[in-house]
């Protein structure tokens, strides 16, 4: 305990730089890179279908009809034909109903990309960030507080783990940057730490975790942000750590940049 409480004193301190003459790192990262990249052109099919939609209409669910109404005469061999026709047109008002048309058709593509992009990019973001603070403390004769700093939360890598050897680095909060990192890391938190809301007795015994359902435009949106995010991320360490310059991430293509996110980090940096 002892040992430890020395090391975050110097972490506070700040430490004193040394420069890496000559250094390697592996960079297994680069494997969640090329997942995350995979998916974009699934993203665009997704999101190009999904404005080129067109609701059915209604003339296109009679056949439907006809099957559910001759099933529920079976099934209900007592019951008015007009009572089952309520009930079959009822049903039909609800299926033919452009919004759970649009659904039905893009619910599940859109949520299957939506999870893997929040966590592959919350993956690729944190091994950044360990990176980062990892060439860092080895700049300060310091690798031994990587232990201790792997430790601390997603977004505190990111805020104020650099600070441990540079005193000066300063996060762009309050920009659109800030806002995409602490969306993704409750995002995923919502996904991999998910808890049931649970009611009993008509009692809430338990909130549950939930991530936020935007509706799809909206989610469109941020998941460009979030497929932006990593690649920003090491923009901005390039240009935040001019002694130690990490080449985290080469490309990001076929991924487009997020303007918002490069307006912070140039704001922040002074390097257009």
């Amino acid at each position: 305990m002892e040992q430890r409480n020395a090391l975050l004193r110097q972490v506070t301190q700040g430490l004193s730089k040394v420069p890496l003459k000559s250094f390697e790192h592996s960079a297994d990262y680069t494997y969640l890179d090329q997942a995350l990249r995979s998916y974009w052109t699934q993203f665009e099919s997704l999101e190009s279908d999904m404005r080129a939609f067109t609701p059915r209409p209604i003339a296109d669910f009679d056949e439907w009809r006809e099957g559910e109404l001759k099933r529920l005469a079976v099934l209900n061999p007592g019951k008015p034909a007009e009572a089952l026709a309520r009930l079959v047109d009822q049903q039909l008002e609800f299926i033919a109903a452009p919004r759970w048309q649009f659904r039905e058709q893009f619910d599940q593509r859109h949520m299957t990309l939506y999870v893997s992009v929040v966590l592959l990019s919350h993956s690729l973001s944190e091994a950044l960030a360990n990176a980062v603070l990892a060439l860092g403390l080895a700049s300060a004769g310091a690798p031994e507080l990587f232990r201790i700093l792997e430790r601390a939360q997603f977004k505190r890598k990111w805020l104020i783990g650099p600070k441990a050897f540079d005193p000066t680095y300063a996060f762009p909060t309050g920009t659109a940057l800030h806002e995409t990192l602490g969306t993704l890391a409750q995002e995923r938190n919502a996904l991999v730490h998910q808890k049931i809301e649970l009611t009993v007795e008509g009692v809430r015994v338990l909130e549950g975790t939930h991530f936020r359902r935007r509706g799809y435009d909206q989610d469109l949106v941020w998941l460009r942000r979030f497929f932006s995010l990593p690649y920003d991320l090491s923009v901005f360490a390039h240009r935040s750590f001019k002694d130690l310059r990490p080449m985290l991430l080469f490309r990001r293509s076929p991924i487009e940049a997020v303007k918002e996110h490069a307006d912070a980090i140039a704001a922040a940096t002074g390097d257009a």
